[in-house]
Formats: C-alpha cells, structure tokens, sequence
C-alpha cells in the first residue's frame, strides 16, 4: 500500500474501534476524527462522506471474512462432526476474535430494508463453507435435514456471539475457548446429559393438544399494529414516531397522548404480545408431565402464534439480531414461566452437562426456534415441513445431531 491507501485503511480500522465500542449506534464523523487527531475536512480528502467510509468498512469486512472462507473449498465429504469443528475453530473465531466485525454485520448491515438473506449471500459469496446445508447434503443427509441441522448450529453460534453485542468488554481468549468447546458440544451432544433417561416423543398428539387459533391471539389493537407494521417495515432503527403517525392518519401529538416516546411504544408492543404467549405457554405446558414433552409443547405454541401474527413474528425476528438493547431501553425478554422452568430443569443431574444460566437458556432456546422458523418461511415452506422443522429443533437441542437421527 502506498501512503494514501495506509492512511485510508487507517481510517477504516478506526472507524471499527470508535464507533464498534459504541455499538454503531452512533457513527458521527466528530468522534472518528477526534479518535485519529485528525479534522473533518482532512477525512473528505479520503472519503468524501460517511456513507463512503460505511462502504469501506462493509468491503473491508467482507473481503477479509471470505479470505478465511476460501479454506472452506476442502470441506467436501467431511462428516457433520467434522464440519462443526471447522466452523467454530475458524468462522466463530473469527468473529469472536474480530468483534466489532460482528457488532458491523449485526447492528449496522442488517436492517429491515433489505435482504438478509441476501445479505449473508453476499458476506459468504459463491463458497460452499462451513455448514452449508450442501456439503451437509454431500455428508448424506437428507435437504430437509442438512438445512436443520446448519440452521441450529449456526443459531447457536450466532447466540453465544450476541452475548457482548451491548457489552464495553470484548471476548477474552478463554472466553473464545469455551465458546467454541460449548458449541461442538451442543452440536454433537445438545443439552441433555448421555446418561439423561429419554422418553418417546408423540409429536402429532401434543401438536393436537397445543393447537391455538385466532381467537387465542391477542385483538389487533390499532395503535399496537401501527407500531408492528412500520417495524416490520423499516426495522427498529429507522422506525420513528413521524412514520407511526402517518401510517395511522394522525398527528404526532396525539400518539404522545398514549406514549411518553417510541422507546416506550415498542417496549408495549413486544410486552403486550409477550405476555399473552407467557400465558398461552403456561396454559398448555400443565398438560404435560415429562420435560421433552412440556418443551415441544412450548415450541409449537410460540411457533403457532408467530405464525397467526407474522407481523409481530417479524419484530421478534428482527430482535433475534438487535436484543432491543439499543436504541430501546432494556426490557424482561424471557417468558417468565419458561425461565423458571429451565431454571428447576437445569438444576437436575440430567440436564445442562455446560451449567449454562437458566436464563440464558430460556433466551437461547427462543432465538434458536425463531432462527429456524424464519429460515422455514423465507422458503414458503409446507405447514409439513414447518413442523418437521420445529420437532428437529426439538430434538437437536436435547440430543444433538448424533442423537437426533
């Protein structure tokens, strides 16, 4: 690199630290120039705005994540065991190592305006990486269950990276250790003990029993779908309380009557719709007895609800990504009953071998059945295939793919 080209990646490498440690929240040029002792005007001789520095960055990010990924052309005719080791020795170390890459993909370049799967077509490119559900295919696997088991590992990894989205810390070098043990883990084992006493699963019956219809959900209040649709729409970030109004017909100062702000009107929406599936989870979960049975009764619920109200489905997608951390006030997101269930789970002797915080399970186990349903979706799947999907999750996460055939 010449000069210019050195003092221009400089700028990209800087603009990663600053405004990565405050999330990309807040990318104002004063505060990358103050970072590299530099003046605005002295910025514009490399970059003539901002927008072109969030390019280079996206370039930069990119070409350095498919560098690693050319390795993965060697993939071919490994067993799924094999392939999980290679994704979290090198694309979960990567991240993990590189975390304000991360916080870039996942708090700036993922926006409800376009794309994301389009976008991760674009940050993987042509190769057959990692755990694509074509070389999963090429290890024998069926489609249906290559793209299963993919989208639960890379749910999973993708979780346990989230855990600093919001955080002044970074991953320690033990941290990223144990990350990778614990995902291997789970891909190969899930979270049941070997030696867990397992019971036959009757799918169709709890299925039958947890069935909720529209008259389960909750009334459409106007207001409430206001706020969902324009979520859904533009995303969490680019929703405004402007935008709500006019696509409601009102003014502004009338939705202040309801709301203090827009923090405020999301939290509601998310709370209101997460309080009823609390208690459509806690009315059919008593019908059980065994914890696998009470679990995919919790999965076919909440998948059923997000499925009656795709609005609101795609806001909890969208928070599968953002956490609602920013620019939103933290908030309770677990189902309470499903926390202090897995709390009194995880403190059995067959149960949790990695003594993860029942919390965290409770998060995890919703991130990862949203994931897949989301990935069901996308593809205009069969109502067959969705619930294919979901008792695949089901299993994965108690057995993991060596237990789960």
């Amino acid at each position: 690199m010449n000069k210019r080209e050195l003092k221009a990646q400089l700028i990209v490498d800087t603009a990663f630290k600053v405004w990565g440690n405050n999330y990309f929240y807040n990318t104002s040029l004063s505060s990358l120039a103050t970072a590299l002792e530099m003046t605005k005007p002295a910025l514009y001789r490399y970059y003539k705005n901002k927008d072109a520095i969030l390019l280079a960055m996206k370039n930069d990010f990119i070409g350095k994540y498919q560098e690693l990924l050319k390795n993965s052309k060697s993939e071919k005719n490994k067993t799924p065991e094999e392939l999980l080791i290679s994704y979290t020795e090198s694309g979960v170390r990567f991240f993990a190592e590189n975390y304000n890459y991360y916080r870039f993909l996942v708090l700036k370049l993922i926006n409800m305006k376009q794309d994301i799967e389009l976008l991760f077509k674009e940050v993987v490119g042509d190769e057959e990486n990692f755990l694509s559900p074509v070389l999963l295919k090429k290890s024998g696997l069926s489609e249906i269950e290559a793209q299963s088991i993919s989208g639960f590992i890379l749910s999973v990894g993708g979780f346990l990276l989230n855990q600093k989205l919001f955080s002044k810390t970074i991953f320690t070098k033990k941290e990223i250790d144990q990350m990778v043990k614990a995902i291997q883990f789970i891909g190969r084992h899930g979270l049941k003990r070997k030696n867990g006493k397992s019971i036959s699963i009757d799918y169709e019956l709890i299925e039958n029993i947890c069935k909720i219809d529209k008259r389960d959900i909750l009334p459409f209040n106007k207001i409430f779908t206001a706020v969902s649709e324009v979520i859904a729409e533009k995303g969490i970030w680019d929703t405004t309380v402007d935008a709500i109004a006019d696509h409601l017909g009102m003014s502004k100062s009338s939705l202040y009557f309801y709301f203090d702000n827009k923090d405020q009107m999301i939290a509601d929406v998310v709370d209101s719709e997460r309080e009823r599936l609390n208690e459509l989870v806690v009315e059919r979960i008593t019908k059980f007895e065994s914890f696998e049975e009470q679990l995919y009764s919790i999965f076919y619920v909440m998948s059923s609800y997000f499925l009656l109200k795709p609005s609101i489905f795609t806001i909890m997608n969208w928070l599968r990504y953002q956490f609602l951390n920013k620019p939103v006030k933290p908030y309770n997101q677990k189902l309470e009953k499903f926390s202090e269930y897995i709390n009194i789970v995880t403190n059995t002797t067959s149960f949790n071998p990695l003594n993860f915080p029942p919390d965290i399970i409770a998060e995890g186990l919703s991130f990862i059945l949203i994931h897949g349903l989301w990935e069901c979706l996308g593809k205009n799947s069969t109502p067959e295939n969705v619930n294919f999907r979901i008792r695949k999750i089901h299993q994965l996460f108690l057995y993991g793919f060596k237990g789960s055939k």
